[in-house]
């Protein structure tokens, strides 16, 4: 019932366009197509467009090809309607009242391509973009001075690209499960677009970091017995254990690195001390500097590093391990799109990592007696999307770690006295600060001649045996000898 009532609807709405427009004779010029006698043409309509066809003599009968493509009605004896109803084809014949053929037409149903082609033109004037169609398909195809321009060129295409399906929608509503057609692809909008200009971007990367630790160091150890006959008594600090005939043995003092030991002995009395005291301080520099070269809307990645080896277990099999790698070094990831004027825009992606035993995991085999000691990562990272000129520069800065830590262990009440409590107590200050600085500069990049280009190798000269056994050199004079040309 519900698409009964569509069909009676649609038609009344056509029945009055068409008699709208057969009631303007300027109108009627434009959108009547004009049949000859007994003849068969071919004709082309823009999705969801409508004609009136005219014929030369009134007309009985007619047929279409494929329903789904177009639907006709007739209006008056010698016009009909015909409304683009979906892309594809289909053929038209008209019979006289006596059934005779007065001709046929071969229709094709295609995208709106003129009103692609005006926005286009409005929107990019400059842009020389070609447009067809192939079946269900749009095709571009021209040169466009940058991606956005292309970009933009087939966002507008697939915006009429979806008036396919939007027709697919109208057929179902129209005749539900009663189409015995298949299903169709709506189709691709297939990009033939050449992109002008450079389009192959350079990206120079300088990754700096300063490292600065100190280090305070204040342990005291001392050990005093007093032996007489009556019996023993002593202090200590540093600890110690007990021998299996209950006597206290102290713990050998250890110095680290720097510090002060002494001891004095006489008949009865035992002292010894260890000061172990001081001071460090650390300076690292990390200086990392990638290049890397890609097209523009491709991803590129570079790792300066290594990788370490992690020990995986393999279900319940006894000693089923395998080994898998952990990368960690400086690495870089970026995505270049070449805009207009030369503007790169840019999404970014650095990490700098290195290995530290801080947090390390350490795995004890049961069976056999060995130990896995996996390190842990310190890792720093930053991600950015810019917009930059050829050859400008931006800054990833403020990536600031800053470490502190300090501890205390001393001898309850003497550890607090003044002056000489330090000699009841262990102290530790240690602090550390790292800063890391990234320097990104991308460059718009052109082939160059190989003769332009200067290798390291290129000024290196093999060292004869005079040079190196008796001047002990690892490179030749300036002027290669006989025998060592370099090419």
């Amino acid at each position: 019932m519900i698409t009964r009532v569509h069909r009676i609807a649609t038609a009344l709405v056509a029945v009055a366009t068409a008699l709208l427009l057969s009631g303007e004779a300027g109108a009627q010029d434009a959108v009547v197509e004009r049949l000859p006698m007994g003849q068969t043409i071919d004709m082309s309509m823009p999705l969801f467009k409508s004609r009136v066809i005219s014929v030369a003599e009134p007309s009985g009968r007619v047929a279409v090809g494929n329903p789904d493509v177009a639907d006709i009605i007739v209006i008056s004896p010698t016009q009909m309607y015909v409304l683009a109803k979906d892309v594809g084809t289909t053929n038209l014949l008209f019979w006289s009242r006596d059934n005779r053929l007065l001709g046929s037409i071969n229709l094709e149903v295609a995208h709106d391509l003129e009103g692609l082609k005006q926005k286009l033109y409005q929107l990019l004037p400059s842009e020389p973009i070609e447009v067809y169609s192939a079946q269900r398909s749009i095709i571009l195809k021209g040169r466009a001075s940058n991606v956005s321009a292309m970009n933009a060129a087939v966002r507008l295409a697939e915006g009429y690209l979806a008036q396919v399906q939007t027709a697919k929608k109208a057929q179902q509503f129209e005749q539900e499960s009663a189409s015995r057609r298949e299903d169709k692809a709506v189709g691709n909008v297939i990009n033939l677009i050449e992109v002008g200009g450079s389009q192959q971007v350079m990206l120079k990367v300088k990754v700096a970091e300063i490292e600065r630790t100190e280090l305070k160091r204040l342990n005291a150890n001392f050990l005093a017995v007093y032996s007489g006959s009556d019996g023993t008594i002593g202090g200590v600090n540093g600890g110690g254990v007990m021998d299996a005939a209950g006597a206290f043995l102290p713990t050998p003092f250890r110095i680290i690195s720097q510090g002060f030991f002494g001891t004095f002995v006489d008949d009865n009395f035992r002292f010894n001390m260890a000061l172990d005291a001081a001071k460090e301080n650390g300076l690292a520099k990390i200086l990392a500097e990638p290049t890397l070269t890609t097209l523009t809307g491709q991803e590129a990645e570079f790792l300066s590093g290594g990788e370490f080896p992690i020990p995986v277990p393999q279900g319940t099999v006894a000693g089923g391990v395998t080994i898998e790698f952990k990368p960690y070094g400086v690495g870089l990831k970026f995505l270049p799109v070449v805009l207009s004027d030369g503007r790169i825009n840019l999404k970014i992606n650095v990490s700098v990592s290195e290995l530290t035993r801080d947090a390390g995991v350490t795995l004890q085999d049961e069976n056999v007696s060995s130990r896995f000691v996996i390190p842990s990562l310190r890792q720093r990272s930053a991600s950015a999307t810019v917009e930059l000129g050829d050859g400008q520069s931006m800054g990833l800065a403020g990536l600031l770690d800053d470490k502190l830590r300090e501890s205390v262990s001393k001898f309850p009440g003497l550890g607090s006295v003044p002056i000489l409590g330090a000699l009841f107590r262990s102290s530790e200050y240690q602090k550390g600060q790292t800063e890391l600085v990234i320097l990104v500069t991308p460059y718009l990049a052109k082939p160059v001649a190989p003769g332009s280009v200067t290798l390291p190798t290129d000024k290196f000269v093999d060292p004869s045996d005079v040079d190196f056994y008796l001047m002990g050199r690892l490179e030749g004079s300036a002027e290669p000898s006989s025998g060592h040309q370099v090419k």
